[in-house]
């Protein structure tokens, strides 16, 4: 894959917003009488989008 200004930018465009829902969710969850976790538990339970596995997936 060639990394050309556009896709450059789609691809942050794509993290930037990863990382905006991520925050809204911890907001919404500490408003709601969420307790703070360790970084531990942080580190193995992140939410993500399921992603096919590559050519695992065919």
């Amino acid at each position: 894959m060639e990394w050309t200004p556009e896709a450059i930018k789609a691809e942050m465009d794509y993290r930037q917003e990863a990382l905006r829902e991520d925050a809204r969710r911890v907001r919404e969850y500490y408003r709601n009488g969420g307790k703070p976790r360790s970084w531990w538990h942080r580190m193995t339970h992140r939410h993500e989008p399921e992603v096919p596995a590559g050519p695992k997936a065919a």
